[in-house]
């Protein structure tokens, strides 16, 4: 649909590496495999992570997810740091060998273990575990829709229902990081994931302080502080408190465009005419860019570095042969 997928091999999985037999849903054999490998680079876009990342605000509109959030102290520190610690993992998951792909979930449930106790504030007395099976499936299927709802929201009138299905499987098939245990097993197709998440919205999500803090920060995110000396982080901080309001304008139309019905009534979201054609310009422009920009200007570095590896190493398998066997005698009397 955009970007050219690099030729695959039979046996190549996520990282480009045998996952236990499992073929890719971009394998040429598979069916809709140009849309599936197309929905496997958006996933290494930063833009779709932070066109649509405000969808991961359902997370804490699940009680104790707030509470555990809250208790940590992070977001309240720097909240752009915070996110951009949890999009650092993502690429590592989705775009690393099959060692650090490895390595990494496994360091990310073992960071999680310790993600457990009581709230505070309005959350006191409040139980949490991060690897609560529930929470994990809240948690787990809300990050997974970041990039679903967002495939799906731009493309939307391309896109019949099992087209749907493939960029959903194919967005699960990469997102593997779950733990042992049925409870907390993502949904495996569209209409079970919308019927779960139906489910909780009706049954978990409420308002909450911490929610709509989280909501109002995101138009006002503070200056990065990750890489730099504090003295530029200070430098920039003017120019940023002007331009953050502006540059988050569309994150905001396209999260509240993709959110749920109960979302949207959580946060006071009033669609409008004029938002809908506003979203359909974003989308359009996200479109043409996944078109005619080049891949090294829209991938992460780990995501185009696959993307490129890929693409050698169909060069450099072309030549080679299908059989070292002896050719067979030809039967024809001319030959």
């Amino acid at each position: 649909m955009t970007l050219a997928a690099p030729p695959s091999t039979p046996d190549h999985g996520p990282a480009g590496t045998p996952p236990d037999g499992a073929i890719p849903p971009w394998h040429p054999g598979q069916p809709h495999h140009e849309l599936a490998a197309d929905v496997r680079w958006w996933m290494g876009m930063p833009l779709a992570f932070g066109l649509f990342g405000r969808l991961a605000l359902d997370q804490v509109a699940y009680r104790e997810v707030a509470a555990a959030v809250d208790a940590t102290g992070r977001f309240a520190e720097n909240f752009t740091d915070r996110g951009l610690r949890s999009y650092l993992w993502g690429p590592l998951m989705l775009f690393g060998d099959d060692a650090d792909r490895r390595a990494t979930a496994a360091r990310l449930k073992d960071l999680h273990g310790a993600v457990r106790g009581r709230g505070r504030g309005e959350f006191a007395g409040e139980r949490y575990s991060a690897l609560d099976p529930a929470l994990w499936k809240w948690v787990g299927t809300s990050s997974l829709l970041v990039f679903y709802k967002g495939y799906v929201t731009t493309y939307a009138a391309r896109l019949d229902a099992e087209q749907r299905e493939v960029v959903y499987r194919t967005i699960l098939f990469l997102s593997d990081v779950e733990l042992p245990s049925d409870r907390a097993a993502i949904p495996a197709t569209v209409a079970e994931m919308e019927a779960y998440y139906d489910r909780v919205a009706t049954t978990e999500l409420a308002d909450n302080e911490f929610l709509q803090w989280a909501n109002r920060t995101f138009s006002a995110l503070p200056v990065p502080t990750l890489v730099g000396p504090r003295w530029l982080h200070l430098a920039i901080t003017p120019a940023w408190r002007l331009l953050t309001p502006v540059l988050t304008r569309p994150a905001r139309i396209c999260g509240e465009a993709a959110a749920h019905p109960r979302m949207r009534e959580l946060l006071g979201v009033r669609w409008s005419r004029a938002r809908q054609r506003e979203l359909a310009l974003y989308a359009a422009l996200i479109r043409a860019g996944r078109r005619w920009l080049p891949p090294w200007l829209l991938l992460e570095p780990l995501a185009h570095n696959r993307y490129r590896y890929e693409r050698l190493r169909a060069a450099y398998a072309g030549p080679a042969l299908t059989s070292f066997a002896a050719p067979t005698a030809s039967t024809d009397p001319a030959g």
